[in-house]
């Protein structure tokens, strides 16, 4: 019986203590985690050609609150602030849904509206790379430069629509 007994103890010791070694592995998974973050200055360096919108089609989208919006959450994504996607589950369906239905009517064309899907979908890529803890740093920045380079197309077709539109050409 005490022998028995002697042998459930050290049974006990041996596979009951704790391994320090477990410890440490979360540790490192939590630093590994913390390196795929953005950082403004890692935004500042996508090589992208951007484009801006004309003047006479600025004065045109005054009205269109849902493009500014577009671009103020576009310039806090620049300063690496992705506060966006945390504020509101349906966040991106709901700016998307707004640009559609509030364009204005002298913009409203199906090149523009598909050039919002493009926008719409690079939004949603966004969102899931930056949700997933597992997302690299590269795939990350490969999102948000596929979100850039749909904004800034979205803006140059603006711009093409109303260049063409102030052409006069006259038929014969």
């Amino acid at each position: 019986m005490l022998k028995s007994f002697r042998f459930f103890v050290l049974f006990l010791l041996i596979f009951g203590c704790k391994d320090s070694n477990q410890d440490n592995t979360e540790i490192e998974e939590i630093e590994v985690k913390n390196t795929s973050i953005l950082m403004e200055a890692d935004i500042a360096k996508l090589n992208y050609v951007e484009f801006d919108l004309d003047q006479k089609v600025e004065t045109l989208a005054e009205s269109w609150e849902p493009y500014f919006e577009l671009r103020n959450t576009l310039n806090d994504f620049k300063k690496a602030d992705f506060s966006f996607f945390e504020s509101d589950e349906k966040a991106v369906a709901d700016l998307t849904k707004n640009l559609r239905e509030v364009i204005p009517d002298t913009l409203n064309t199906q090149a523009i509206l598909s050039r919002i899907t493009i926008i719409e979908s690079m939004l949603y890529k966004l969102k899931e790379s930056q949700t997933f803890d597992s997302t690299s740093k590269e795939n990350l920045s490969d999102a948000l430069k596929d979100l850039f380079i749909a904004y800034s197309n979205l803006n140059f077709q603006l711009n093409k629509k109303i260049e063409k539109e102030s052409q006069r050409i006259e038929r014969p």
